[in-house]
């Protein structure tokens, strides 16, 4: 299907979203149509492959929104993804102003080649559209196999839940780690070289720009939720502590796939964090990242053990067949 039969079926299945849908024709309302256009297409095919291999009523769509978010909604038998114009617009630049800052970096600047600049960013946004896509994608088998009778909608933008509900706190860490588990694999997939192997100054760099460009799309979502720490509170876990979460699944994922020392992964986060202490967020506030959890450590920890134990109770987690799920999406 390509992204007007989508439109179709959602505006069908989806009827009151009816006039909030950005149609094919409407693609010119983007500041960088080229990049919408790459974007959007790539969902598409995600999509595509997920209806077709999960056997699910899948679609993709674009919501006539500015706010930087994404949605996955799930009705009955049909589901539908969206991504606001906001998050499009504010991923490319997200990106863009991520590998500038990190070219900047005193090792970067030393190693990567002004030719390479272009790979990065190209690469970078592969693999954050397939965290974003991946991740909405496991809200909707969460919700699926949670058998929600009427609509279950979870957004990416955090609000202030009342009363809390812990629940979301675990779909949202399970649903990071999905999407990071498959930003993670395509990455790795990428940078290959033609003999199928991995060159170890491609995989520091490569490696950290996810970390890096992903740090900051969870701490842009949140808004200025990220100076405070906070734990059983809100729509969302705190950023600080998904990233946390994010990288510890990223690196496990390519510890598990090259045989390299722990410190070469060490060194990754170290760099990773640096770069986002170093970065001005909404208001020209930083976020010092280190220290945030430095600071709160013990209780970090506690909180993270709680939803561990919480999930067992939750069969619908994708962490429960990550790699059943995989497989059928890759092969």
């Amino acid at each position: 299907m390509n992204y007007s039969t989508h439109i179709h079926q959602a505006k069908i299945h989806f009827p009151e979203l009816r006039l909030h849908l950005l149609d094919e024709s409407e693609f010119k309302i983007f500041k960088n149509e080229d990049f919408a256009l790459k974007c959007i297409n790539k969902c598409v095919e995600l999509c595509n492959n997920a209806s077709e291999k999960l056997k699910i009523n899948l679609n993709f769509a674009v919501n006539y929104n500015y706010a930087f978010n994404a949605k996955a909604t799930v009705r009955k038998q049909h589901s539908l993804i969206t991504f606001n114009i906001g998050l499009i617009e504010k991923l490319e630049n997200i990106i863009y102003e991520s590998i500038e800052l990190f070219l900047y970096e005193n090792i970067a600047s030393l190693i990567i080649q002004e030719s390479e600049k272009e790979r990065l960013k190209k690469i970078s946004t592969t693999c954050c559209i397939y965290y974003l896509f991946y991740h909405e994608l496991a809200h909707v088998i969460q919700s699926s196999e949670a058998k929600e009778s009427n609509t279950f909608d979870l957004q990416e933008q955090y609000s202030n839940e009342r009363p809390f509900d812990i629940r979301q706190h675990i779909y949202e860490f399970d649903a990071d780690l999905f999407g990071s588990s498959m930003s993670t694999y395509k990455l790795l997939e990428k940078i290959k070289n033609i003999n199928n192997q991995f060159e170890i100054f491609d995989l520091f760099n490569f490696l950290t720009a996810l970390l890096f460009t992903t740090g900051n799309i969870i701490i842009i979502f949140s808004g200025n939720l990220f100076q405070k720490i906070y734990y059983r509170e809100n729509s969302h876990p705190h950023p600080i502590i998904r990233i946390l979460k994010i990288n510890e699944q990223i690196m496990s994922f390519a510890s598990k796939n090259l045989a390299i020392q722990r410190e070469f992964f060490d060194a990754i986060l170290q760099r990773s964090a640096t770069m986002i202490s170093q970065l001005e967020y909404s208001e020209k506030i930083r976020v010092n990242y280190t220290e945030l959890y430095k600071n709160n450590k013990d209780e970090i920890i506690k909180y993270i053990d709680e939803i561990e134990v919480k999930n067992e109770n939750h069969s619908e987690l994708i962490r429960f067949k990550t790699q059943e799920i995989f497989n059928i999406l890759n092969y």
